[in-house]
């Protein structure tokens, strides 16, 4: 089924089923869809806003210019989506315990989100800007971090070596991230 242009929230009549499903600039409102199976759907220039997605099953679904704002992602695995046009933004969104393996999301925006124990494994993250992000425990490998800024981010720690980082913008206080596997001794 094909949905274009509608608002989801608590008070409208919402799908029988979320699977195969078709959403063209829907919006999504105050919705709980905690573990809710979203398999082979496409969602084409939607915004979720203070939705719980937690444990949410994106296998094989679209996110094309997909924006998510004050939203509950942890523990989605967005590595399972399709990766035809893929291209989602963040804003105050927990994601922590999410997977973004082999994802391009250049030029994404995360904006102060938390991304405690996530995983960018093998993505593409060239011009994504991650402002005042949470990065506790964070996990990077193997990604393209070209003109990434996370200057204003927080508790970052990834290696330079293991991952591409030409002209990727950080501040002083995530310098000792930066050398963690050195095990060095940063005085402030």
């Amino acid at each position: 089924m094909e949905y274009y242009n509608q608002v989801f929230d608590p008070s409208s009549e919402v799908p029988d089923s979320w699977t195969n499903q078709t959403f063209e600039q829907c919006t999504f409102k105050n919705l709980d869809l905690t573990d809710a199976v979203l398999i082979q759907s496409n969602f084409i220039n939607c915004r979720f806003e203070n939705c719980d997605l937690t444990k949410v099953s994106f296998k094989n679904a679209r996110l094309d210019d997909v924006s998510f704002a004050d939203c509950k992602l942890n523990s989605v695995d967005f590595g399972l989506c399709n990766p035809f046009g893929f291209h989602a933004d963040f804003k105050n969104c927990q994601l922590n315990n999410t997977v973004f393996l082999n994802r391009k999301l250049k030029k994404a925006r995360f904006i102060e989100c938390s991304l405690k124990s996530a995983q960018f494994l093998k993505c593409d993250l060239a011009g994504t800007q991650f402002k005042e992000c949470n990065f506790d425990s964070a996990r990077f490998e193997d990604n393209t971090l070209t003109q990434v800024d996370f200057s204003s981010s927080y508790n970052l720690e990834l290696d330079p070596d293991t991952n591409r980082v030409k002209k990727a913008r950080f501040s002083l206080h995530n310098l000792p991230g930066l050398l963690t596997k050195h095990d060095l001794v940063i005085i402030s």
